[in-house]
């Protein structure tokens, strides 16, 4: 495949993955702050991809990172459930 199609249908994916998610709090969301590697591992059954081909995207979309209770740092994410 192509690298221009390869690009199409991996943002295609993680767009779908981060349809009903959003990078700032919102009405009628929860806070589900996601390491870089489950992303992953959330799509590993639909496409290939690579840390940072999500690293990428979250940076594209303004998504930043934040700091858990026990020092690990994840994605600030807020997801309708």
């Amino acid at each position: 495949m192509e690298k221009q199609k390869e690009d199409l249908v991996r943002n295609q994916v993680i767009d779908a993955y981060f349809k009903f998610r959003s990078n700032l709090p919102q009405e009628g969301y929860v806070q589900q702050n996601r390491s870089t590697q489950e992303i992953l591992d959330d799509l590993a059954d639909m496409i290939y991809l690579t840390s940072n081909d999500i690293v990428e995207y979250l940076v594209q979309h303004e998504y930043a990172p934040t700091t858990e209770q026990d020092g690990t740092v994840k994605w600030a994410i807020w997801r309708i459930i």
